[in-house]
């Protein structure tokens, strides 16, 4: 599946491809950043950014070494939030005791700085 990111001088096509849902790139800096996490995160793609893309809201299924393990031991404080599980096609807002169930899909607010966090959480193999 192709990605395609608009570069835009002014806010006001930024804007304009938003509403398109065409993501925008602006700076320099920002490029670099959006580029780096499309391309070394591409399994882990927002569902929302906010602000300027420092924080994302990030959904994956669970592995199933993670079954059992409490949803809570996952935060990483400032980092990364379990903030919503939909198990068995239901939604809800895991209490801190929450266990993880084999299928959980989990919603995650994480600092894009921390994607990479995130991603060894959800790639890491049962005694490594």
């Amino acid at each position: 599946m192709p990605i395609v990111l608009a570069h835009v001088h002014a806010a006001r096509s930024a804007d304009l491809c938003r509403e398109l849902g065409i993501p925008a790139v602006a700076s320099v800096r920002w490029t670099v950043r959006e580029i780096h996490r499309r391309l070394l995160h591409r399994h882990l793609t927002p569902e929302l950014a906010f602000g300027n893309g420092e924080t994302l809201l990030i959904r994956s299924r669970l592995p199933g070494y993670l079954t059992g393990r409490r949803l809570a031991e996952l935060d990483v404080d400032g980092e990364i939030r379990v903030v919503e599980v939909t198990r068995a096609g239901r939604s809800l807002v895991p209490a801190h005791h929450t266990p993880a169930e084999p299928g959980d899909l989990v919603t995650f607010a994480v600092a894009a700085t921390s994607l990479g966090r995130l991603r060894g959480f959800l790639d890491k193999e049962l005694g490594t």
